[in-house]
């Protein structure tokens, strides 16, 4: 299985172009591209996300708290919480039915990541089908992921549609 990794934070407000400085919040969105029907990643700083227009729709969200420059940048500790947020938004809001697909997607894959973590643990009985209930171990919240088959073209276009937040 691959391991993938989210992609760290960028090192400036993408609205503002603004450096992100020690202290400032800075929320982590995930939407679907509607022109280039791609799944994107975009830091702002928290206060800037009511003035910025989302070109799509959002599919997660979470809000990062920027740490001191000497700080151990990208440690897998930071990329697995931002997995583990990035699979929790996921649960939080409604989706267009075109971009349901690549939604189901993502939390099948991520389910699959943070069971391997530990993170999830899946609910007897194991599904090959249909819908697999996890269990979120920090929290006791119960998740319905879809289980898809994850068949090769399907792979392609998801590494293609996040490329920008996995590496």
């Amino acid at each position: 299985m691959v391991d993938w990794q989210i992609k760290t934070m960028a090192d400036r407000c993408q609205s503002r172009g603004s450096l992100f400085n020690p202290g400032d919040r800075v929320a982590c969105l995930i939407y679907q591209d509607k022109e280039a029907s791609e799944l994107r990643r975009l830091d702002l700083l928290e206060d800037a996300v009511a003035d910025y227009t989302l070109p799509g729709e959002l599919l997660g969200r979470w809000v990062r708290l920027v740490g001191e420059p000497d700080a151990e940048a990208g440690s897998a500790a930071d990329g697995l919480q931002s997995a583990e947020e990035l699979f929790l938004s996921l649960y939080e809001a409604e989706t267009e039915a075109a971009a349901l697909t690549e939604k189901q997607a993502l939390q099948h894959l991520l389910a699959l990541l943070l069971e391997r973590k530990r993170v999830l643990r899946p609910l007897p009985p194991r599904q090959v089908e249909g819908t697999q209930t996890y269990l979120h171990v920090k929290s006791k919240r119960s998740f319905a992921v879809p289980v898809i088959e994850i068949s090769a073209p399907l792979m392609a276009r998801i590494e293609d549609s996040i490329g920008d937040l996995i590496h």
